[in-house]
């Protein structure tokens, strides 16, 4: 039997220190004892203990010049909504009762130093990814209340003395949130960016087409999303982001320091494409929408006079408003092409996305095409296809779906989810090493966890599967494989639940874990 946790966790009456029994900024003598050791994930390359904590009081500030400002601020603006400080964000160089932001140019990219000491707490950085990082790790340092979006009374904010020093162990560290088969709001969205950023997870792949769905506008193209947007797996409602909702959700995403990575898929999974325009169809009619659960073979009519046109039209469109430097293609379960259709269409395809100053992502499949490099393919299946990419010029994602794929029950116990790749728990997304033997770290970007949507219909639901295995895969991607324990993490994901909590995320209390309460 599954359950959803849906809780808000912070109970007003229960006892506590009042404001009168909070020590000052810098007094340690007093400060309540830490219930636990640190507990961070992902875990840090680096953590050493230290004597005495710093407490958060209504007079600590947090110091903050040029390109930390921003971050700064992010950070002002969380603890604010639980502690209800004013903690002003001003420039200066005096830790001492205070938060201080700077960066440091020696330490490796994404790498961060986080110093917590009776007096203040110091956070630098080499670059802004960075020092955003670190932020995310203070916060983890402190009560699991300051997740909270309201003021929580009675709560010392103790952060303990300690020393991290941390960098990740690949650059690529996501998540996939299919949105075709059942379409989530762009405030449902931004909801998953911050659990995102608060991982340290630092792309967002949205699957924005598929055979059940077309969810982005396109101005030259307008019927996909009246259309092809109109519905959704089941017969809903569907729905569609309109071109300033998508600017809206990238934007968001970048200032967590999160990519936002769009993928329209060609030539497979085109029904719902079809069924918006007659001139994508060899007999020139729209086809009817689909609204099942299963993959069919309803591919682009790669032979129609059409055809090419709208491919480079949309996706044209796509890049104009995609600051990042990838653009997915899809390129999967393309059952109904010609292998040597196929690989034609997909070398012209890679030339449109080059045009646009951009680099091309496909599924595994990508790996039969002879490509030219850079591209990258995203491994999910075959494994023989992903290392012929890599024979190519390639470079990988990698997302095994006996890992990765969060669509996948639990065990026997779920009540929704696939199972073709069998069942995932929480130790099946964290015990596996994303590089394949006979390759090297350098063959991968990175690692990404994806959420197909055929059977989850609600943020509920969404919550439920990507909660808490995403933090696992979270962990996979940026803690190297030398200091990863799956007994270390489940220790350390028993802690993390109160803060998933405190978020009111709805994640799966696995018996997996023996839960803080």
């Amino acid at each position: 039997m599954y359950f959803l946790l849906l809780l808000a966790c912070t109970d007003p009456d229960k006892p506590g220190h009042s404001d009168s029994e909070i020590p000052e900024s810098g007094d340690s003598g007093d400060s309540p004892a830490m219930a636990a050791p640190p507990s961070l994930i992902p875990r840090p390359s680096r953590m050493e203990a230290q004597e005495g904590s710093f407490v958060l009081t209504a007079t600590t500030g947090i110091i903050a010049s040029g390109d930390a400002l921003a971050t700064a601020e992010l950070l002002a603006e969380g603890l604010r909504l639980s502690t209800g400080y004013p903690l002003p964000v001003t420039p200066g160089s005096d830790a001492s009762g205070n938060i201080i932001l700077d960066f440091d140019s020696s330490l490796p990219p994404e790498g961060y130093k986080l110093l917590v000491t009776p007096d203040g707490i110091t956070l630098t950085a080499a670059d802004g990814d960075g020092l955003f990082w670190a932020t995310q790790s203070l916060r983890q340092l402190l009560p699991p209340e300051n997740f909270q979006k309201k003021v929580v009374p009675d709560v010392a904010w103790v952060l303990p003395a300690v020393e991290v020093e941390d960098a990740p162990r690949f650059g690529w560290r996501g998540g996939m949130i299919d949105v075709a088969r059942h379409f989530f709001t762009v405030e449902e969205v931004k909801r998953q960016i911050d659990l995102f950023a608060l991982h340290k997870l630092n792309r967002l792949h949205l699957h924005l087409t598929d055979d059940q769905g077309w969810r982005i506008e396109i101005l030259s193209w307008p019927q996909l999303t009246a259309i092809g947007g109109s519905t959704e797996v089941g017969g809903g409602e569907g729905g569609f982001y309109t071109q300033a909702d998508y600017q809206e959700l990238v934007a968001y995403a970048a200032a967590r320091h999160i990519l936002l990575i769009p993928e329209l898929d060609f030539p497979g999974h085109a029904h719902a494409a079809r069924a918006s325009y007659g001139e994508l169809n060899p007999d020139g009619l729209p086809l009817d929408l689909y609204t099942g659960e299963g993959v069919i073979s309803t591919g682009l009519w790669l032979d129609g006079p059409s055809t090419r046109d709208f491919v480079e039209d949309v996706w044209t469109e796509i890049a104009t408003i995609t600051p990042g430097p990838y653009l997915h293609v899809g390129g999967d379960e393309a059952i109904d092409s010609d292998p040597d259709d196929y690989s034609a269409f997909l070398q012209w395809l890679q030339g449109v996305v080059q045009a646009q100053d951009k680099s091309l992502i496909g599924w595994d499949e990508v790996g039969t095409v002879e490509l030219e490099a850079p591209f990258i393919a995203q491994y999910w299946w075959n494994a023989e296809n992903a290392r012929n990419a890599v024979a190519g010029g390639g470079q990988l994602i990698a997302s095994p779906a006996a890992h990765c794929y969060l669509d996948m029950k639990y065990d026997r116990s779920n009540s929704f989810g696939q199972v073709w790749a069998g069942y995932v728990n929480v130790e099946d997304a964290y015990a596996w090493e994303p590089v394949l033997s006979g390759l090297e770290d350098a063959d991968f970007m990175g690692v990404e966890a994806p959420l197909w949507t055929e059977m989850v219909t609600d943020e509920a639901q969404m919550d439920f599967m990507l909660w808490p295995r995403l933090a696992a895969e979270a962990e996979v991607g940026w803690t190297a494989a030398a200091d990863r324990d799956w007994e270390d993490f489940r220790g350390r994901l028993a802690t993390h639940g109160a803060r998933l909590d405190n978020l009111n995320v709805g994640y799966y209390a696995s018996p997996e874990v023996e839960w803080q309460p």
